[in-house]
């Protein structure tokens, strides 16, 4: 149909985590190993391949031994290795040499990386039998096993796992390709350029707006989040009579009427004491009795902690621990025990893709706020009223492959674990049951005090430190609504029947967040808006295959099969009735102890210091327009690097005090050093709240606890109406607290 054209109506955008992947030898199964392949070694290409054997089904290479990534969604991605030993090149090791391979073509099994290996494989195949291939995380999407391959692109249906949120946007402008051509003069050829050749591709400029209803981006700007396990003391003192792994009831000696059968019960350090089956209260003294028995000593001296069926513990009363140490960066791991979640009708399920992990800390890490006080905050322990400078590292990522005793998750971790750490699970149910975060819309008038009251609640502190995740983000545009991405092939392929929606999908990789500037005033919502660059675009080119042409990426269309239902919208950070922005009427603002009432607006400004370098990393490779990345992503930036931050903050007030003023004219440093309490009377925090009921609503509180007012004019106004003044407000750093149905960022 002539008259069909591309409309900004049939638009999808989604994004996702870039998380990497790492695949150990004998990390699918016991006869898994990485390949290096001597048949394609290419000496003038300066290249080798790199094929996989013996996969399994689910895993990131499965029983076809294909990788579970789109057809070139990896060119342009970085490789290294580790802990190789013979027959490989001790060279190729990271660690030794620090040599990094990037991934110039990529087929269903094969992986094509320049430069070359050291490893000498030019008479034979080599396969490791040690170590692990990592592709890092930037520039690499979160794997969705659930993908398949086909030889044909009208059969496949190739995705990654972008299929989040990006939140209550009405514009957005995506970091489009730029060819910087390269135009040149030459003496003697007149005045007319004479040669024309094409310089670097840039994908800058990406930018939107959005109306917040949750505070997940702020993780994106920042870089940091860690969260609070969800449990609640009992509140109890353990009367000490139980042994280790010697009896099924605990005594305590107070009344534990908050607590249910079914719920988990935790230690403070996080060790999982069992799964209650019943309770005697008899108030001064009670006995809880678990299914699964004791593995640990109580004392007197613990402090117990229950979940309402929140958290999966190890099954059968055995262990279910980390099997190695994780490391700032990882986004695999092994485990030991067996992996029951417990979460479901059941409690014989077996934890899923989908599912979420649990790695509690009751070990610290500094929030990095160097200040001159011997005051020593650590998060959850103080909230949002608290100086904090130090948080537990309590992480949850989601399972995005399980399979042989390992997991890979959806993000890298940001800190290190130790071994033998006990890991849990949890789930997104469609209501609150077994600790599922579920906002609760009953009627007031029928049950007081519940309407909006957020049950399960995520609590999770956001802040700046060393890293800046990086994420992808999936457009798709299309003629028509025909051919749902609903994971089956569709027929949409005959060029121009009435069937053909003339989809074009791409995935912006490596994006990162340059800036951000958060608004509100009193006629609007929060806003958001963040500015960001890619590194490069992948696109689908299914359309340009000499036959059987078609889509062969399943691009997300987010409520139509993305998340259709209450558990996916949850998945996807869109839960049903979570969706209203916090709005100028939520907010609250406190400065200096004080809740302001006179504050029309505030502007608060962050910059990251991002910036993308071009290496010197060229390929010999051929041009071809199927290519989804063309010239296997030489011309685009290579790494990615987070600068120095700023952020400055803007509030304009109508004047009714002096203090302002004040501390402005005589450079007042607004922290007080002099004290080792944890709170600050001159913090300043901005608090919005949904409104609700009298439990737990979404919140997101912003706190600067040490800072200058650079300027605090103090206009006449023509009107002779009240004076306003727009403070400027220079903060050293920013932490955000949220409380929403979000498991991770």
């Amino acid at each position: 149909m002539p008259s069909t054209v591309y409309r900004g109506d049939l638009t999808e955008i989604t994004f996702g985590h870039e998380s990497g992947l790492t695949l150990e030898d004998s990390g699918l199964s016991s006869t898994f190993h990485v390949r290096a392949v001597t048949a394609t070694r290419d000496t003038i290409k300066d290249t080798s391949e790199i094929a996989f054997l013996n996969g399994a089904a689910g895993a990131p290479v499965n029983a076809s031994e294909e990788l579970m990534y789109p057809l070139g969604m990896l060119v342009g991605s970085q490789v290294v290795f580790s802990g190789l030993t013979a027959p490989w090149s001790e060279d190729d090791n990271y660690s030794k040499k620090g040599r990094v391979y990037t991934i110039v073509k990529q087929t269903k099994t094969n992986l094509t990386l320049s430069p070359a290996l050291k490893t000498d494989h030019s008479s034979g195949n080599v396969d490791t039998d040690s170590g692990a291939m990592h592709i890092l995380p930037y520039k690499t999407p979160a794997i969705d096993t659930s993908m398949t391959h086909a030889a044909n692109a009208n059969a496949a249906a190739e995705r990654i796992l972008s299929d989040q949120f990006v939140g209550l946007v009405g514009t957005v402008a995506l970091p489009e390709t730029v060819v910087d051509l390269k135009r040149f003069h030459v003496v003697g050829l007149g005045r007319d350029v004479a040669v024309q050749t094409p310089g670097r591709f840039i994908n800058t400029g990406g930018s939107f707006e959005c109306n917040l209803h949750n505070g997940r981006w702020f993780y994106y700007a920042l870089g940091h989040e860690v969260a609070k396990l969800p449990l609640t003391t009992i509140g109890v003192t353990p009367d000490g009579t139980s042994a280790a792994g010697t009896t099924t009831a605990i005594g305590v000696s107070a009344s534990v009427a908050a607590v249910a059968a079914g719920d988990a019960v935790f230690k403070s350090d996080g060790t999982y004491v069992g799964r209650l089956t019943g309770i005697s209260d008899s108030g001064a003294s009670s006995t809880l009795t678990f299914s699964q028995g004791t593995k640990v000593q109580i004392t007197d001296s613990d402090t117990l902690y229950y979940s309402a069926s929140a958290l999966c513990g190890p099954a059968g009363g055995t262990d279910l621990e980390t099997a190695q140490t994780i490391s700032p960066g990882d986004s695999y791991f092994a485990y030991t025990g067996t992996p029951v979640s417990e979460l479901g009708s059941g409690d014989d399920e077996a934890v899923a893709v989908g599912d979420y992990v649990i790695i509690p800390e009751f070990n610290t890490t500094d929030v990095n706020t160097h200040r001159e006080t011997a005051s020593d905050g650590i998060w959850p322990t103080q909230g949002a009223d608290s100086i904090i400078s130090k948080a537990l590292k309590t992480e949850i990522r989601r399972v995005v492959a399980i399979n042989n005793n390992k997991i890979w998750v959806d993000d890298p971790f940001q800190f290190d674990h130790a071994n033998d750490m006990d890991i849990y699970f949890c789930r997104f149910m469609s209501d609150g049951s077994n600790g599922s975060p579920n906002l609760l819309t009953t009627s007031a008038s029928s049950t007081a005090g519940t309407f909006g009251t957020l049950e399960n609640p995520i609590e999770k502190l956001i802040y700046s430190r060393t890293v800046l995740p990086s994420f992808a983000m999936e457009v798709s545009i299309r003629r028509n609504d025909t051919g749902l991405g609903d994971g089956t092939p569709t027929t949409e392929v005959v060029d121009g029947s009435a069937s053909d929606s003339k989809q074009l999908t791409r995935v912006f990789r490596g994006c990162k967040v340059k800036d951000f500037s958060l608004k509100a005033d009193t006629d609007a919502a929060l806003r958001m808006t963040v500015n960001f660059d890619a590194a490069l675009c992948y696109t689908d080119t299914g359309r340009l295959e000499d036959t059987n042409e078609g889509d062969r990426y399943d691009a997300h269309r987010l409520f139509e099969d993305t998340a259709n239902t209450e558990v996916k919208r949850k998945e996807s950070g869109i839960a049903k009735r979570t969706q209203k922005p916090f709005m100028f009427y939520n907010g609250t603002m406190r400065v200096k102890g004080t809740t302001l009432g006179q504050v029309v607006s505030f502007t608060l400004n962050g910059s990251t210091g991002v910036q993308q370098f071009y290496t010197i990393t060229g390929a010999n490779v051929a041009d071809s327009k199927t290519d989804q990345t063309p010239y296997a992503g030489t011309r685009n930036p290579t790494i990615s690097v987070a600068g120095k931050t700023e952020y400055d903050l803007e509030l304009e007030i109508i004047v009714d005090d002096p203090l302002f003023y004040h501390n402005m004219r005589r450079g007042v440093d607004n922290f007080d050093d002099t004290t080792t309490d944890t709170t600050d009377a001159d913090m300043i925090r901005l608090s919005f709240v949904k409104q609700g009921g009298t439990g737990t609503k979404e919140t997101i509180e912003i706190l600067i606890d040490d800072y200058f007012i650079t300027e605090a004019p103090l206009p006449i106004p023509e009107d002779k109406g009240p004076i306003r003044s727009m403070l400027k407000i220079m903060p050293k750093s920013i932490k955000v607290i949220t409380i929403d149905p979000l498991f991770h960022s």
